[in-house]
């Protein structure tokens, strides 16, 4: 029986089937539906505009934000005997006018364009000259103020559709919440469309949480991860939510592993390097890569057979794509994320930093017009009494460019728009619009928070996220099939515990049962050492009978044995801002003995080890401690500037153990600070919050 649409696929990309749900979009595509398809990553979405465009008589014309690809999907393209190709800023005035030639002749079929080429209407009347069989757009969620990745250039994509009249529209997106695909319709003017929502399960990925008690503790856990199991066997991808701590994992790992086997990528790097570290991973050279989410767009290693984020990702969609990253092999893979109630600090500091305060936008404008010159971003900011250094005030000036009211010139200047109004309230602000979206924000933020401290299946949350119904069997996740040994905490498995150990456990149960689920994990590890922190002693917790019941362990081991607990399933953290500890279900069956402990504890945690050993292993933990030498050397300035402002030796500000001890673990907020070694509420009262403001720009 003659197919055209398997036989296409078969003559120009050499498969013999569809993977799920791509020959449904594709029917939709040439039968001339207005089509969604919603389809995670590695599931083959290119395809579905791909190979119409070879079925359809016409130009295919497909709008994509990543510049950086278009040229290697094209190459790609190209040697399959395609005729594509690709119009962004990459390109100057001739070879834009060359690459249109081609497109008037018939030359060519299909054609990748930025969202930004849309701001010109000469490139519209350009398109308008072409017969266009199928206008595609990709990566559809940046349409949406409610997706993760909003791109204000795509609200313009529905102007141009009703300008340029395609025969056929397809939306494209690895990731869309059911709030998502409602704008992805309305802004693109898609009259009753076919929806296609499929295959989101990722059946050959486990998926597992950890809950860290700091970036001692996580790197310890990454490393013991990637000497074992999944970690050891094949490519690894760790993600870090800001360049800083990419860099600080990336340089541990060299330490622990050697510099052949692991590459750093983000943003800050020059090209070439960032070509270097991509092209040494994606060549087998290197087994382990250390990135922000900048990495993984396009990279396509099949063996990557594990994905750790050692910080915790800001949004379920950008999670569930960066582990979509391994398995493309369909082969077992292992995701790992690494987490500490802190983590959400950095992204609420970057979500405020990127929605500027209208007063914040309005006192930009008013210095750029005053200014009645280009001037450069540092200049700028001095100008501003309202902004807190370039990074604010480049938040402002692209609020400010989506009403095209400032323009980039040569040699990093900004300026005014000629013409633009002076008062900004006539420039259009979107002001609400801006708050809407920050709130949306929080709310995806609050989102991914819950994921972790979900108590049930990790892969029904993720597929009730995104709106595909679920009814299992779980595929796998440390909440449905039980903890897997990842980290130095993990305990020794196939052994069974002592009966000390089992002591040790039910009595740490019973303190989070009488804590009745109203207390964070590190409040009841200080009832049960039998802390005198106000804190502790303040609340209830003091006059329950499990007060000081393992004074003998201390505050940090018996933190550490509650996270084991949580590891194990013993124990649930639950609260997305605040995350209290209770016990589950199996946690009340060992500590009434009518089940047994399954795992021993780690060495320095079992009954009867010395104080000196176990607070050692708690300091060291076998492995080293990476800090930032960036950090380290603001920390010595901001010493010796304390230290002349009060006239006093800089050992007296704080000495050598607690300016380590703070690069080690920088503190993020007061409880933390108090805990460092050599701090205390008396140095928090004299220089505490300006500590933290240092500690914060270091490491964003």
């Amino acid at each position: 029986m003659h197919d055209p649409i398997r036989e296409a696929l078969r003559a120009h990309f050499g498969f013999d089937d569809f993977h799920a749900g791509q020959r449904d979009v594709i029917e939709d595509v040439v039968a001339g539906r207005p089509t969604v398809a919603i389809m995670p990553t590695g599931a083959g979405k290119s395809l579905c505009y791909q190979l119409p465009a070879l079925l359809l008589d016409g130009v295919t014309v497909v709008v994509s934000p990543l510049i950086a690809l278009m040229k290697d999907q094209v190459d790609a393209l190209r040697a399959r005997g395609i005729a594509a190709e690709f119009i962004n800023s990459s390109l100057d005035a001739g070879q834009q006018r060359a690459a249109f030639d081609r497109l008037a002749s018939g030359a060519t079929r299909l054609v990748y364009v930025a969202p930004e080429r849309f701001r010109h209407g000469s490139f519209l009347r350009a398109l308008q000259r072409v017969p266009i069989a199928l206008f595609a757009v990709d990566e559809a969620h940046c349409i949406s103020g409610w997706g993760h990745d909003f791109r204000p250039d795509y609200l313009r994509l529905g102007g141009a559709i009703e300008e340029i009249r395609p025969q056929r529209i397809l939306a494209c997106t690895a990731t869309a919440t059911p709030d998502v695909r409602e704008d992805i319709q309305r802004f693109l003017h898609l009259d009753d469309p076919r929806v296609h929502v499929a295959g989101f399960l990722r059946t050959n990925l486990f998926l597992e949480v950890k809950h860290c008690g700091g970036d001692r503790d996580r790197a310890q856990r990454l490393v013991a991860f990637l000497r074992e199991g999944r970690g050891a066997e094949g490519a690894v991808v760790v993600y870090a939510s800001t360049r800083k701590r990419v860099e600080l994992f990336a340089r541990g790992l060299i330490q622990v592993l050697g510099a052949r086997d692991v590459v750093q990528y983000h943003a800050g790097m020059d090209d070439a390097a960032r070509v270097r570290a991509q092209e040494a991973f994606m060549s087998g050279a290197a087994r382990i890569a250390v990135a922000t989410n900048a990495f993984g767009m396009g990279v396509d290693r099949a063996d990557v057979r594990a994905v750790v984020h050692v910080d915790l990702p800001r949004t379920v969609e950008g999670y569930y794509q960066q582990v979509g990253r391994a398995g493309r092999d369909r082969q077992p893979a292992h995701c790992l994320l690494l987490y500490n109630p802190s983590d959400s600090r950095v992204h609420e500091f970057l979500i405020e930093q990127s929605h500027p305060q209208p007063s914040l936008v309005t006192a930009v404008w008013r210095a750029l017009r005053a200014a009645d010159r280009p001037l450069r971003l540092a200049e700028l900011a001095t100008l501003v009494a309202e902004a807190d250094g370039e990074p604010a005030v480049e938040a402002a000036l692209r609020v400010l460019s989506r009403v095209d009211a400032v323009r980039g010139e040569a040699g990093g200047l900004v300026a005014a728009v000629p013409g633009a109004p002076a008062d900004p309230n006539e420039l259009g602000l979107p002001f609400d619009e801006l708050g809407r979206h920050r709130q949306a924000e929080y709310e995806r933020l609050k989102q991914m928070k819950r994921f972790v401290h979900h108590p049930g299946c990790r892969h029904a949350y993720v597929l009730d996220y995104f709106g595909e119904p679920f009814s299992g069997p779980c595929p796998g996740c440390d909440r449905c099939h039980g903890a897997v040994a990842t980290g130095v905490a993990a305990g020794v498995a196939f052994e069974s515990p002592s009966p000390a150990e089992t002591e040790l456990v039910r009595k740490a149960l019973a303190g989070v049962a009488r804590a009745r689920g109203g207390f964070g994990l590190r409040k009841v590890a200080g009832m049960l050492a039998g802390s005198k922190a106000k804190d502790v002693v303040g609340t209830s917790l003091a006059s329950l009978s499990t007060y000081g019941l393992l004074d003998k362990l201390g505050v940090e081991a018996c933190a550490e044995l509650l996270r084991l607990l949580v590891d194990h399933g013993l124990c649930h953290l639950e609260g997305a801002d605040y995350p209290t500890i209770s016990l589950a279900e199996s946690g009340w069956a060992v500590m009434q003995a009518t089940a047994p402990l399954t795992f021993r504890l780690p060495a320095h945690l079992q009954p009867g080890t010395p104080v000196a050993a176990r607070t050692r292993a708690l300091r060291e933990g076998g492995l080293p401690v990476y800090t930032d030498p960036d950090l380290v050397d603001a920390l010595r300035r901001f010493r010796r500037e304390e230290a002349e402002v009060r006239d006093v030796a800089a050992y007296m500000i704080f000495p050598d153990r607690t300016l380590h001890a703070l690069a080690a673990e920088p503190p993020r907020d007061k409880a933390a600070f108090l805990r460092t070694p050599g701090l205390g509420p008396t140095r928090w009262e004299a220089f505490g919050p300006k500590l933290l403001a240092v500690i914060a720009e270091q490491i964003g």
